[in-house]
């Protein structure tokens, strides 16, 4: 057999993804850019938070209006301190093909059930659409009680700064109601342009959205939760351009969505829940507004480098939902739906069906992005006078029908996903798995320690021969950062000319000081560190199905088929890929079985919509069967497996000369 060996090793980790049919943006995503060792881009936070006062708080006497109105609650929020370290890692896994982070143990994302439970904002109601082309002058006055003066006024945009100044006090005299409800509508605006529809200027705010103040009972029927989601996706996804510096949008919902999914992430002291209000207020308590670490390179690492634990999927347990208030509660039908959020222009798309595990559901392979392209970048440019009710009819009307496209039809996953189920192969081929070269090196560790262990596998002791061992040796070598140690001849030093041997003095001999500084000290015993591996099956995971049968999994030389094939092919383990010769043995490692692309249902793309247009048929979102390791009977039959003690002792015995188990 020839030998694959060589003189010299070297390892060749590919960026990723294997297949582009879904992360076809990746030649033009900031996570190539960092890859290619290009310099950091740390993100600034277009961020300008109202004041009251030169305080940053909200004025006691437009708290009720407030509450009215469902802005209360997200206000406060407005104040917590944000990490942009932590916001630039996340967005350098941001996908706009798919509005989702691609982790390492999947896709995850930021979902409208995240928006109702964490900042306590309205998901339901009337998608925010409106007119964008009134007389916003007179609309200013009749609304704010002052009419902007030429010059202040650019189309329907007036400064932030002009609202502080004509709004810096509240001014109430004899109960005057009116006065209050102008002094709330302009503090909304203020946030509305400062923190939740920023523009790049950070500076202004359109007057569009003063014509859903006009009534605060009514202004709470509005969904301004999926507006408020669908701006941040929108920031998002323009931020994963190397060359945008900065992102606006409610950007503290990404933080809070990290810190309660991603125990690594957090801040070490996790507060408690604070009953009757939203999960995030946990996080304004006096000691929690800190922001930690604030290196960028720690948090890439520590995302590159998350094991499948340490990522929560469902975080808002029924205990946590029942301390909640119950405007975190309304909107629930909207969560599991495949929908559009929409706000005034900007439409994108709310994909839970490629999360199902944060809604507690089993995931199949996703069908392609909902996504259109074509609606992905509108802006309001040239398009004061459209009429958006129609021209986005199509989206409105799915929306309306948002019972119909809800994705809480599968059966409940029990356990961590498994590494080698359908999901998480078909995703390791389609994804980027790792953001840093440096710290890819992990998957290549995982690759050589899955070949090692199906080369002393039953029957990888027969395919195999010492020399196949050497690249592997090397690679760990490389991995381990040991060449030097291992590779370096021995350099012997000049003898000892001089030597010194100890002296004792005797002195003091009555004193216990004499029996030296450690005479206090107590002896403890090291304790042995063991760690195991977890006991596998009859179909040991390194084992192929084909070789699985009983009483025998060897596969005996010569075989029909075996030939050497020194070609280069690429294999992958965590989503990268390795170009080497390998030999086509009968039987390969899980990740090597997937050689062949992985099909994506209607991938590339779905079909663009026309704007207006039909809406295509979307009855079934999915449309793919759960396998069979996803079932409760595979996983049952896994641990009755996993119980036995030995379970491949059967195994060995049949590899007898005599091919039977007592000889």
């Amino acid at each position: 057999m020839a030998s694959s060996s060589s003189s010299s090793s070297s390892i060749h980790i590919k960026s990723g993804p294997i297949e582009g049919d879904v992360l076809w943006l990746q030649p033009k995503h900031v996570s190539e850019h960092v890859w290619n060792g290009e310099a950091d881009r740390k993100l600034h936070i277009r961020r300008a938070v109202p004041m009251y006062q030169g305080q940053e708080e909200i004025p006691e006497e437009i708290i009720p209006l407030l509450r009215q109105s469902g802005f209360y609650w997200i206000m406060k929020m407005g104040y917590l301190k944000i990490n942009s370290s932590l916001i630039t890692a996340f967005i350098e896994r941001w996908r706009p093909e798919t509005h989702t982070f691609h982790l390492r143990c999947g896709e995850a994302t930021i979902t409208l059930q995240d928006v109702s439970v964490l900042l306590g904002l309205h998901t339901e109601g009337a998608l925010l659409i409106g007119q964008t082309n009134l007389d916003w002058a007179e609309l200013c006055e009749e609304l704010l009680g002052v009419r902007p003066q030429e010059g202040e006024l650019q189309g329907s945009v007036v400064k932030l700064s002009w609202l502080a100044h004509h709004f810096s006090e509240i001014n109430i005299h004899d109960g005057n109601v009116e006065q209050l409800q102008r002094f709330t509508r302009a503090w909304i605006l203020r946030f509305i342009g400062g923190v939740l529809f920023v523009d790049k200027s950070s500076s202004k705010v359109s007057l569009r959205y003063l014509q859903f103040l006009r009534d605060f009972e009514q202004c709470s029927a509005y969904a301004w939760g999926p507006a408020v989601l669908a701006y941040l996706y929108r920031e998002m996804c323009s931020a994963t351009d190397y060359k945008i510096k900065s992102i606006g949008g409610m950007c503290i919902l990404i933080q809070l969505w990290a810190w309660e999914r991603c125990t690594t992430l957090a801040p070490k002291r996790t507060p408690s829940i604070i009953e009757n209000k939203p999960l995030g207020h946990r996080w304004l308590r006096r000691g929690n507004q800190h922001i930690g670490n604030d290196d960028l390179i720690v948090f890439r690492r520590k995302l590159d480098i998350m094991k499948r634990h340490e990522f929560l999927w469902e975080p808002y347990t029924a205990t946590v939902m029942s301390m909640l208030p119950p405007i975190c509660l309304v909107g629930s039908m909207s969560w599991c739906a495949v929908v559009p959020l929409i706000c005034f222009h900007v439409v994108e798309w709310h994909q839970p069906d490629r999360v199902l595990r944060q809604f507690g559901m089993q995931q199949p392979i996703p069908e392609s992005p909902s996504q259109p392209w074509n609606v992905h970048g509108l802006t309001l440019k040239g398009k004061m006078d459209e009429n958006w009710f129609q021209l986005l009819a199509p989206f409105i009307s799915q929306w309306n029908n948002r019972a119909e496209f809800r994705v809480d039809v599968y059966a409940r996953q029990e356990g961590l996903l498994s590494f080698n189920s359908d999901y998480m192969v078909w995703y390791r081929r389609k994804t980027k798995m790792f953001i840093d070269p440096n710290n890819a090196n992990t998957a290549t560790l995982g690759e050589v320690t899955e070949t090692l262990q199906y080369m002393v596998s039953p029957q990888g002791r027969n395919t195999w021969t010492v020399d196949d061992l050497v690249p592997y040796v090397e690679k760990l070598a490389i991995l381990s950062q040991e060449q030097e140690r291992i590779t370096e001849p021995v350099a012997h030093g000049p003898a000892s000319e001089r030597r010194f041997p100890p002296q004792e003095f005797h002195m003091l001999q009555s004193s216990v000081e004499t029996r030296g500084f450690d005479r206090r000290r107590e002896i403890v015993q090291a304790e042995d560190f063991s760690q195991h591996m977890e006991q596998r099956g009859h179909g040991m995971y390194y084992t192929p199905p084909t070789f699985a049968q009983y009483p025998s999994q060897m596969y005996q030389y010569p075989f029909e088929g075996h030939d050497t094939d020194m070609s280069a092919s690429e294999h992958s383990f965590g989503g990268v890929a390795e170009t080497q010769p390998h030999f086509s043995w009968p039987t390969m490692t899980p990740s090597q079985q997937h050689d062949a692309p992985m099909a994506t249902p209607n991938a590339p793309l779905g079909q663009q919509w026309d704007v207006p247009g039909a809406i295509p048929p979307m009855g079934d979102l999915l449309g793919v069967d759960l396998r069979h390791e996803f079932s409760a009977e595979a996983e049952e039959q896994g641990r009755r497996q996993r119980a036995r003690r030995n379970p491949d002792r059967q195994a060995r015995r049949w590899d007898r000369p005599c091919g039977t188990s007592h000889c």
